[in-house]
Parts: C-alpha cells; sequence; structure tokens
C-alpha cells in the first residue's frame, strides 16, 4: 500500500555546466565530473509528493502509458492513447509536442517524468499549459530535449540565478533506480546541447535517482547554458 505522501529532496548541482566550444569528448568528461560531485550538491528544496496527484501528472505529461497492469491490458487491446497536455506557444524549429502516449512497460522513465512536472508545477509554480513534452525524433537521428518549460513569470530564478533568461527552458529528465550511468548523463547534456548552442537558450538536466535507504526518490537539478 502506497503511503500518503512521498518525500523527495530536491538539490542544485553546484557548477553551471558551458558547452560552448566543447567536443563530444569534452562533454563527456562533463558527464563524469557530474557523477563524481553530485554529493557535493546543495539541498534546494524538499517537497511532499501526493502519489494520486503524481498519477495525475503522469497522465498528462509523462511519455510512456504506464499504469495498473489491468487497465493498461484493457487500454492496449483497445488501441487507446490518451492524450498529452500541449502549449499554446510553438516549439522551436525541427521540434514537435507529443500530443499522445505511447505504450511501454518503462515505469522508471514515467516515475522520473511524473515528478520532473510535478516539481515544475507544484513546487515552482509554473502553469501546466507551460510545459510541453517534446515528440522524440529518434528515427531521423536528431536529439532532442524531453520537455520545454515556458516560465513566463521567470519562477525559475531561483535555480539560475538570473532575473531573466531566454525561454523556453530547455528540460531532460533522466530516471536512475541504481547507478548513475555516464552514458545518460552525456547523451542528457547532448540533448539539450544543439538547441543550446544554436539558440542561446537554457536548460536542465533533471535526474531522479532512487534511495535506497529512504526508499524514496532524490532529484538533483543541473543547469546547461551556453
Amino acid at each position: 500500500m502506497l503511503a500518503s505522501t512521498l518525500t523527495v529532496d530536491a538539490y542544485l548541482y553546484p557548477t553551471l555546466i558551458h558547452l560552448y566550444g566543447k567536443t563530444t569528448n569534452q562533454i563527456k568528461t562533463e558527464a563524469r565530473n557530474i557523477i563524481t560531485n553530485l554529493s557535493s550538491s546543495q539541498l534546494f528544496r524538499q517537497f511532499y509528493v501526493d502519489p494520486r496527484l503524481l498519477e495525475h501528472y503522469n497522465n498528462r505529461f509523462s511519455e510512456k502509458q504506464v499504469k495498473r497492469i489491468d487497465d493498461n491490458f484493457y487500454d492496449y487491446s483497445l488501441g487507446t492513447k490518451f492524450p498529452l497536455t500541449v502549449p499554446l506557444s510553438r516549439p522551436p524549429p525541427r521540434l514537435r509536442y507529443l500530443i499522445q502516449k505511447f505504450f511501454s512497460g518503462d515505469v522508471s522513465g514515467d516515475i522520473s517524468e511524473a515528478l520532473f512536472t510535478y516539481f515544475m508545477v507544484e513546487v515552482m509554480q509554473i502553469a501546466p499549459n507551460d510545459i510541453g513534452h517534446i515528440r522524440p525524433e529518434k528515427r531521423q537521428g536528431f536529439l532532442s530535449p524531453d520537455f520545454l518549460v515556458y516560465d513566463r513569470s521567470f519562477n525559475l530564478s531561483g535555480l539560475f540565478q538570473k532575473r531573466n533568461f531566454p525561454l523556453p527552458v530547455l528540460s531532460e529528465v533522466k530516471g536512475f533506480t541504481g547507478v548513475v550511468d555516464v552514458n545518460r548523463v552525456h547523451r542528457a547534456l547532448l540533448q539539450l546541447g544543439r538547441l543550446i548552442l544554436n539558440r542561446s537558450l537554457i536548460g536542465i538536466v533533471f535526474l531522479a535517482i532512487r534511495n535506497e535507504i529512504r526508499h524514496g526518490y532524490d532529484a538533483y537539478i543541473i543547469r546547461v547554458e551556453r
């Protein structure tokens, strides 16, 4: 039985990651450094998660369609795919919003994406309609971020330590239930890098890491700029 609330500790990685002029190998070195120095991150916010509300954000924002297996079997048999929330603002060139879910068993990824949107809406006070999940363009080999966040009120100023910044904020979410994989962190930086370098945007890598000791999740926020 699920507890009535879950506690998540959100940490801010101390170093701002700059990508300009760096090769793929140098960016991978940055990924290794991030993993090595995660323990030096400062606690940014501790927040409580209502599992029922988390399921709401899972339904509205996570890429994959994961819920109770009996319900999923029924939806899968019917071919029912649930719609996602889509911002009114158009995304940058070559990007498309994801408008409906895929079927998958990627529970960890869904939890991570739901945690990210929960954090953005419930903790950082971003309007739900200002968050959009980007459609993955894996067949075309075009790396794209998971989310665009149109923080028009600059509620993320405390994260970036800036009063204003270019929009949208690019966000890549990675979930881990064991050892943090350097290749996935490296890929997260690359998925933000193309748009950050070409359009002078800023980004967040949001790592949701299973904490085995306290049976919950820790979140690490890594800020990425040109």
